[in-house]
């Protein structure tokens, strides 16, 4: 082989290295904590949410700024099936949601196809939802 063999191998290794990094690697830092009177929470819908877990204070009013950063025809709704929400996201536009989780306990929500899914986690106090850091959904580790 010669210095430009070389070269070219080792290029194609790190691009491909890179590619595997990108598409496969790790999205977002993990939850979410809201904070304030109004526990608000900014949401960028682009392939998916992010972040995708949210948590927040049970009893304390909450506001989803969903950020629609797409077009895709899945993103076009968030649907709160608990809560009773189906709300339309325009394409490049925030759109609020607010409701007021009375008790603990998760909230899921998703796309209108079902392909997008996030949850908020409410948790007795404000600083009750620490102890879901780290921590999985317990049906899927």
């Amino acid at each position: 082989m010669n210095p430009l063999d070389v070269l070219v191998v080792a290029l194609g290794a790190g691009l491909i290295g890179w590619e595997l990094w990108f598409f496969l690697g790790p999205r977002s830092g993990g939850p979410t904590r809201a904070s304030g009177d109004v526990q608000e929470v900014r949401i960028v819908v682009k392939d998916g949410y992010d972040p995708e877990t949210v948590l927040v204070e049970a009893g304390r009013p909450v506001r989803l700024l969903f950020y629609r950063d797409e077009t895709a025809a899945c993103s076009e709704r968030v649907i709160f099936e608990t809560l009773g929400v189906d709300k339309t996201l325009p394409a490049f536009e925030t759109t609020a949601v607010e409701f007021t989780p009375t008790a603990p306990g998760d909230y899921p929500f998703r796309c209108g196809m079902a392909m997008l899914r996030g949850r908020v986690v409410a948790q007795v106090g404000r600083d009750g939802a620490r102890a879901n850091l780290g921590r999985g959904h317990q049906k899927h580790g």
